[in-house]
């Protein structure tokens, strides 16, 4: 009797052993599905709130890697990541997440709070959260009017982008008109419409996102 061949036996190059399978414990990146609704949220996720905007038809959320000066904002952690984006059989949120670093412009300057200071702050703030390479990591702009220049925040999205994540802008106002980011993302977002679960958080809808560089998100 014939012993049966391994996979990936130079007998049989028709079999192929695969060496290398991904974790499927772990969240990875994956393109945003066109028309997506999310939320935005800056506490840790209960499965209340996860519930409540699942049935209303919300598929991912947007959590804060970072926190303000107050007692409300929570910073994502890893823990947090892998229960939002873990399958329902797994006790899951079964959400696609992306994350938001909040960036007080008024502060970058080229001394004490440099532009590529604050991007390793943001690339280990990711690390810590367990975000893949590749997700779309949202920059919420506050004092955005208040003295930085624009070529700042550029360079911090340039070292953002060339760790490996793409980048999207969220500016201080609720209510922001239809726009494409041309820096890095192409695909256009319309953020912020109306939620039934409550009008103190604030949601967002993704657009066509067929650019070059479409939105990722992290999922498992």
């Amino acid at each position: 009797m014939n012993a049966k061949k391994p996979l990936g036996s130079k007998d049989d190059p028709s079999y192929v052993r695969v060496t290398n399978m991904p974790d499927p414990n772990l969240a990875y990146s994956s393109v945003a599905h066109p028309g997506a609704k999310g939320f935005i949220y800056n506490g840790t996720m209960k499965p209340s709130v996860a519930d409540k905007y699942k049935g209303e038809g919300y598929s991912f959320c947007m959590r804060n890697l970072n926190t303000q000066d107050n007692e409300w904002d929570v910073a994502l952690t890893a823990q947090e990541t892998d229960r939002i984006t873990g399958t329902s059989d797994k006790h899951g949120y079964a959400l696609a997440l992306m994350p938001m670093f909040i960036l007080n412009v008024s502060s970058i300057n080229n001394t004490n709070n440099n532009p590529l200071d604050i991007a390793n702050n943001v690339l280990d703030l990711l690390n810590s959260a367990s975000i893949p390479i590749g997700t779309t990591v949202w920059l919420q702009l506050k004092d955005s009017d208040n003295g930085a220049k624009s070529d700042q925040i550029q360079e911090i999205e340039h070292y953002i982008f060339q760790s490996g994540y793409s980048i999207g802008i969220l500016g201080d106002e609720v209510q922001l008109q239809q726009q494409t980011n041309g820096r890095v993302l192409e695909s256009t977002y319309t953020p912020f419409e109306e939620s039934n679960s409550g009008t103190t958080i604030r949601t967002i809808m993704i657009g066509e996102n067929s650019g070059t560089y479409p939105i990722y998100w992290a999922l498992q």
